[in-house]
């Protein structure tokens, strides 16, 4: 059996395996242009390498991000065995979230699958890309996930809670866990997402304004995608993040002021109501 920890080829990172949900349509309703734009989203990078290595067995200075796009699929890797301690999870699950908010502005949804393991990406991301923890990402993906969200494998929250190398530098784990509370929500079988609804309020420009037309975006694209459904599984996707919308909308009602008012004297209440999806 593979010594993964001890095979110089590989080094353990975090892996997302993304599906984007209706590709098939968006080739014959956008232009490659169009296309190209979307997808290079997911290549996002937070952070590079001050001094790329030189050799297999010389460790990184800083964690960096890579991605490999073939069509609707999409692997993306963030390096964790680096000199300097930067929180890479929290960081991962930041460009997570924002790659999501992306996607709702641009009338798309995604559905992903993050672990952690060996891969295999070659010293200067050459690649090829390949091991443990993709096959993991990818059957947890078509296989848990279901719905159009990022879910978050418990090895990667177990893992965090106990390997420091994982937290910022200088950060206690109740700093950490902080953090993940803001960015991640559990469904009722205990599996772990990215929160991306709630979560964007505070990554959004215009904060509270800002944020209302991001659930607007959402809505918009949610009720088209249960009026056009052509079956009922992808209704059921639809179902979904219908409730899930209308969860943080009737949970902001709920945690409203009596009569709170906007800037402009509009009542908060009819405003959060009129984001609630109906159909």
């Amino acid at each position: 059996m593979t010594d993964f920890e001890n095979d110089p080829d590989y080094e353990e990172c975090l892996v997302t395996f993304f599906d984007v949900l209706g590709f098939r349509n968006l080739l014959h309703t956008r232009s490659g242009a169009e296309i190209r734009h979307l997808l290079s989203m997911f290549r996002r990078v937070s952070e590079g390498d001050a001094t790329p290595p030189t050799r297999s067995d010389e460790m990184r200075m800083i964690s960096e991000v890579h991605a490999e796009i073939v069509s609707d699929a999409i692997v993306r890797t963030r390096t964790i065995e680096t000199q300097y301690q930067a929180g890479p999870l929290v960081w991962e699950l930041i460009d997570l979230l924002h790659i999501q908010i992306e996607c709702v502005a641009n009338g798309i949804m995604v559905r992903g699958a993050m672990t952690i393991g060996p891969m295999h990406l070659g010293i200067d991301f050459s690649g090829p890309v390949f091991g443990p923890a993709l096959v993991q990402a990818y059957f947890m993906e078509e296989g848990e996930v279901i719905f159009p969200r990022i879910a978050i494998h418990e090895d990667v929250i177990e893992r965090h809670r106990q390997d420091q190398t994982l937290w910022r530098e200088g950060h206690s784990y109740e700093d950490e866990e902080r953090h993940l509370n803001n960015l991640l929500r559990q469904d009722e079988s205990g599996l772990h997402y990215i929160d991306y609804l709630r979560a964007s309020l505070s990554e959004l420009d215009g904060e509270y304004a800002g944020w209302i037309e991001f659930l607007g975006r959402h809505k918009t694209l949610v009720e088209s995608g249960l009026a056009d459904s052509p079956n009922a599984t992808v209704r059921r996707k639809y179902s979904w993040l219908k409730n899930y919308h209308n969860a943080v909308i009737d949970e902001n009602i709920a945690n409203l002021e009596p009569g709170a008012m906007t800037e402009d004297g509009d009542p908060w209440e009819a405003l959060f109501r009129g984001l609630r999806i109906e159909a």
